[in-house]
């Protein structure tokens, strides 16, 4: 009874709004996932510490590559 009641609120709007809001939920988290890898980074040129600055750029390029491509599939 309750997933027929579900399963008719669905509709296509619902489904816009629902994608939407996970997009600005994703763009949310790429966006503070950059901020960690520049503090990560910047730690890691305080410290003289090589490996540090390789992982937050490594976490500021996935975060990047992530925010795009979420970009991307809105279109």
């Amino acid at each position: 009874m309750n997933l027929e009641r579900w399963k008719e609120g669905a509709g296509p709007e619902r489904r816009l709004r629902i994608r939407n809001n996970v997009r600005v939920v994703l763009a949310a988290i790429g966006t503070l996932a950059a901020v960690f890898g520049i503090g990560i980074a910047v730690n890691g040129l305080l410290e003289f510490n090589r490996t540090k600055v390789i992982v937050g750029a490594c976490v500021i390029v996935f975060s990047t590559v992530l925010y795009i491509v979420m970009l991307w599939r809105a279109r």
